[in-house]
C-alpha cells in the first residue's frame, strides 16, 4: 500500500486543525453542575423559550432574536396574563391574538446573560433554535442556567452537553 506524500498529510492535518479552531457563533445555555448546551446562531436568528406556567398551567412562549452579537427579548405569547406575565409600562405593547390570547410585542429588551431557573419536568422549559430543541426541565430540573451569545472555537462547542 502506497503512503500519501508527507506534504498531503500535513495539509490534511492543518485543514482539520483549522476547522476545529474556526470560530462559530452559538447560543450557550450554561447549566450549573452539568455544562453547556450549544445552539448554532447567526445575526437575526430566532430563539424561542417555551414553558408551562407553574401556577396557571398555561403555555408561555418567549421570542428572542440574536442582534449585534447579543440576545434580545422581542415578544411574549400566552393565552392570558397569569401571575407575573402582565404588561410593564414602557416595555413593548400588548396585542390581541386569536382565541382571546395576548402577546406583548416590540419589547426589544437586552437579555444577554439571562439567568433562568429551570423548572421541574412538568414545566418543560424548552429552547428552540432553527429546528433544534432542548427540554431543559428534563435535562436538568431545578438548576440555574445562563443564556448568552458567544463566538467560540468549534472544538469547544463540540464538547458541549447533548440534549436529545
Amino acid at each position: 500500500m502506497k503512503r500519501p506524500p508527507v506534504a498531503l498529510t500535513a495539509l490534511g492535518a492543518f485543514l482539520i486543525f483549522l476547522w476545529l479552531a474556526w470560530p462559530v457563533t452559538v447560543l450557550q445555555v450554561g447549566v450549573e453542575r452539568l455544562g453547556s448546551v450549544f445552539f448554532p446562531v447567526r445575526e437575526g436568528s430566532v430563539v424561542e423559550l417555551e414553558w408551562i406556567h407553574s401556577v396557571s398551567a398555561i403555555p408561555v412562549r418567549e421570542v428572542f432574536e440574536v442582534a449585534g452579537g447579543e440576545l434580545w427579548l422581542e415578544e411574549t405569547h400566552n393565552p392570558w396574563f397569569a401571575a407575573g406575565l402582565g404588561e410593564i409600562s414602557g416595555r413593548g405593547r400588548t396585542v390581541a391574538e386569536g382565541d382571546h390570547a395576548v402577546a406583548i410585542v416590540d419589547i426589544h429588551e437586552r437579555a444577554e446573560e439571562m439567568v433562568l431557573r429551570i423548572g421541574n419536568p412538568e414545566i418543560h422549559h424548552t429552547i428552540r433554535v432553527a429546528g433544534r430543541q432542548c427540554d431543559l426541565s428534563r435535562l436538568a430540573p431545578h438548576r440555574r442556567a445562563v443564556l448568552a451569545v458567544l463566538t467560540l472555537p468549534r472544538i469547544y462547542v463540540l464538547r458541549g452537553v447533548r440534549c436529545e
